[in-house]
């Protein structure tokens, strides 16, 4: 081997290891970055619920980071002590809360002009006329809402987030605006689109599943409680005679393939969807 080759294999061997090291460095700074993003995310979010009043959800971000928090201590980082002020001040309040619960629900459901149900009872609570169920978990300090067509969500039950919770979906299903018409002529193009699909003449029963899975097929961002509401203000307001045809709707046992309609609609689970000659 030439001194040339020595020269360059030395070279070769050098700039590897310069290589190897600076990648080692950039995994390590990498790590120490993905470290110092997630502790912000928590400081960020600690500092909104303790700013909110929400101490269930500061309780239940420190149990999910408790790795973390735990490798934290271990290093005597200077936000251990506060940590744990934190974690014991959100542990009393959480109590107060889990035993205050209905009258603290109610005193927030009055200011924010929420109506809850009278039927309501510890721990279920309903909305709308029981279109919204509300359900709490005192040992784990937990709600779950849902409503008619399922689960719309799991969160800790601090007061002011199920407020907050309600009232976003109750004006994501209740606030849009309801367009008669519209909304039957998109029902009889869906109706048509799926007795055209399965061979059948006009005035057949569809079920009525068949229609909202087509919808979310093709619609962008369509919901079945969406629909369910607007079939609801449908069947209440009208109109419901389109092509020389009335809307009918046949009722079913079967609680999984109908849709529970709201109100005066709502006196048995809708299975089929049916456009009869007038």
């Amino acid at each position: 081997m030439t001194d040339t080759h020595v020269f360059q294999d030395r070279m070769l061997q050098t700039i590897a290891e310069l290589s190897t090291e600076a990648r080692r460095k950039i995994k390590n700074l990498q790590i120490e970055a993905d470290e110092a993003a997630r502790l912000q995310k928590i400081w960020a979010d600690l500092y909104s619920f303790l700013q909110k009043g929400w101490p269930l959800h500061a309780l239940d971000l420190m149990d999910r980071e408790t790795t973390l928090l735990k490798k934290l201590r271990i290093e005597n980082h200077p936000a251990t002590s506060t940590l744990q002020e934190i974690h014991q001040a959100a542990k009393d309040q959480a109590a107060t809360i889990r035993r205050r619960f209905p009258a603290y629900l109610e005193e927030a459901c009055n200011v924010n002009n929420l109506s809850i149900d009278h039927e309501s009872r510890h721990p279920r609570y309903s909305f709308e006329r029981g279109f919204f169920k509300l359900e709490i978990d005192d040992r784990g300090g937990m709600a779950r809402l849902s409503d008619h067509e399922g689960q719309l969500g799991e969160f800790p039950a601090d007061i002011g987030a199920v407020i907050e919770i309600v009232q976003r979906e109750h004006k994501r299903i209740f606030g849009r605006p309801f367009e008669g018409d519209k909304f039957l002529k998109k029902l009889r193009r869906q109706y048509l689109a799926v007795i055209k699909k399965v061979g059948k003449a006009d005035g057949t029963s569809v079920p009525i599943r068949h229609i909202t899975r087509r919808l979310g097929k093709n619609e962008k961002g369509f919901r079945t409680d969406e629909f369910l509401i607007d079939l609801s203000r449908l069947v209440e307001k009208g109109p419901i005679e389109i092509d020389g045809r009335r809307l009918d709707l046949q009722q079913t046992k079967d609680t999984n393939q109908g849709m529970l309609l709201l109100g005066a609609a709502g006196r048995g689970y809708v299975g089929f969807i049916i456009f009869k000659e007038k």
